[in-house]
């Protein structure tokens, strides 16, 4: 959509990653940590959960370069279907450990699933706003959030009446498919577990080769809320 990287970024960047090229890591922590909080955020509705969460996610993609395939759509969609994905296994034993606590007095499992459904299409819901066209986002946003009609959105937009029902038109058709979208995304083919934050290894002094070891992440600030510029803490490597 409209704020995807070029598809020749995407699988630049994904055989930088694949190469162990820290400097790759950076840039894309730059671009997409704040999305990558936002929906953690979004499905946890909690601030700590949801560094934990960034940092986990990014942890994962150094890792598994291999896990994303440019031919299965935007290296900025992938992203966001592995973090919405682990926020849910997440949010999924969070639940699970209170259900356990609360003993006799715990949600039925219906209205935990269902609780999660929720959280899960409202993160989708928000990455696809966050995603689209400027010009649809904008007709969605006077329509929906300030209430406007066909004639006053059309008239803050400055396009016809039936310009502003189109935009509105296509702006809800991307958004119903938030309802039927599987929290992991097609192409995400390695199966994995979430991660818990781990010590700091010491960072690697070359990177390794396609061919050779995986080092372990480089070592970076530990702070990962939107507005951070560095990478966010180290793991363990895997053997390529």
């Amino acid at each position: 959509m409209g704020h995807d990287a070029p598809p020749r970024w995407d699988r630049r960047m994904q055989q930088r990653l694949a190469h162990g090229e820290a400097a790759a890591l950076g840039e894309l922590y730059d671009r997409f940590a704040s999305l990558v909080h936002s929906l953690a955020h979004r499905v946890l509705d909690d601030e700590d959960a949801a560094d934990r969460l960034t940092r986990e996610v990014f942890t994962y993609i150094w890792e598994h370069p291999d896990s994303y395939d440019p031919k299965q759509g935007p290296l900025r969609s992938w992203i966001a279907g592995v973090t919405r994905h682990q926020a849910v296994q997440r949010l999924r034993q969070t639940e699970a450990a209170s259900a356990r606590d609360c003993g006799d007095g715990a949600p039925a499992p219906a209205e935990i699933e269902q609780k999660i459904r929720e959280a899960s299409t409202a993160a989708r819901a928000d990455y696809i706003v966050t995603s689209m066209p400027a010009p649809l986002r904008a007709a969605l946003e006077l329509a929906y959030f300030q209430r406007r009609d066909y004639r006053q959105t059309a008239a803050d937009l400055g396009v016809t009446e039936d310009e502003a029902r189109r935009r509105l038109r296509l702006g809800l058709q991307l958004l119903s498919t938030a309802h039927h979208h599987h929290a992991l995304p097609p192409g995400h083919r390695a199966s994995y577990t979430a991660r818990g934050p781990r010590s700091s290894p010491a960072a690697p002094t070359a990177p390794p080769g396609p061919h050779a070891p995986r080092g372990p992440l480089p070592s970076h600030s530990q702070h990962t809320g939107p507005g951070s510029s560095a990478p966010p803490g180290p793991g363990h490597g895997r053997s390529r």
